[in-house]
């Protein structure tokens, strides 16, 4: 049971990480852009797809949060 505290730290963790990206998101999208052209699975491209129209926001949106959080998570920075 005592395992619980560090779950509480855990989640309360990962809340901060998902509240920066989201605020890194934010202030990406009042940014100028630039294009960035990948290939990907077509699997991935129909999930990023799916996920847009369920959300009812573009690909593009769906792209640049998945990025801004991987970079948040695993950037040395």
């Amino acid at each position: 049971m005592g395992d619980h505290g560090n779950l509480a730290d855990a989640v309360g963790r990962e809340t901060e990480k998902s509240d920066e990206a989201q605020e890194q998101s934010e202030k990406a999208a009042q940014e100028p852009t630039k294009r960035l052209n990948a290939n990907v699975p077509e699997s991935l491209h129909r999930a990023v797809r799916m996920e847009a129209a369920r959300r009812g926001v573009e690909m593009k949106t769906v792209m640049v949060e998945a990025l801004t959080e991987y970079l948040s998570n695993y950037s040395d920075e």
